[in-house]
């Protein structure tokens, strides 16, 4: 795959950051299954996701968080334990190398607009989005510009007719900062190690957490 500098260097990055619950930090603390989200609708599929940026990941899972933890309250307060969020690090310093390797397949969206010598953004994901259950893609990796904040609400008001398919596609083209980088290649997550793990409400390192 052909990269620009700034591109590579994105891809240079070596602190990588998935943002979880604390229940799952047993379960991935023993090995990551990159199908363990199959079923969700995620922007790329089923697939472990992680960011270079550790504020970004902060902030989705304290919105995760939120509305879980408002749900409990709203439904049986004695009955359900409140939901904590908490951020791991990985050290990854070879992607730059792998988007290279033409062993691997790789996907890199650099814009949400369409252009239409490459894989549309918005259509992927919606194809993604609305097949939760089955794998569409044979992409190893895919880096990139992510969705807004309200993916799952322009799905719905598009499933109800309330807005077109293009209507759909062009809220998912409005710019948002934020990037992510989605692996789907299992025997890459078999070698991926947590190195620290960290509170996501307020950024401390756990260190008792092994």
């Amino acid at each position: 795959m052909d990269l620009t500098t700034k591109q590579e260097n994105q891809l240079r990055n070596t602190r990588w950051f998935h943002a979880t619950l604390l229940r799952h930090l047993e379960s991935l603390k023993n090995g990551i299954d990159v199908k363990f989200n199959l079923g969700s609708e995620l922007d790329f599929g089923p697939g472990f996701y992680i960011t270079p940026d550790f504020e970004q990941a902060k902030k989705f899972i304290n919105k995760q968080v939120d509305v879980l933890n408002q749900s409990l309250l709203d439904n049986d307060i004695f009955e359900s334990e409140r939901e904590v969020g908490i951020v791991l690090e990985f050290n990854i310093p070879n992607f730059v190398d792998i988007f290279k390797d033409s062993i691997y397949n790789c996907q890199y969206f650099a814009k949400h607009k369409k252009i239409e010598s490459e894989l549309d953004f918005a259509e992927f994901v919606v194809l993604n989005r609305e097949n939760p259950d089955e794998i569409q893609h044979n992409f190893d990796f895919i880096y990139g510009v992510q969705t807004d904040d309200n993916p799952v609400q322009s799905l719905y008001m598009y499933h109800r007719g309330e807005i077109t398919k293009e209507e759909l596609l062009e809220e998912f083209r409005k710019p948002y900062s934020f990037k992510q980088l989605s692996i789907h290649n299992q025997s890459f997550c078999d070698t991926m190690r947590i190195i620290k793990v960290y509170q996501a409400k307020t950024g401390e390192e756990l260190l008792k957490w092994q």
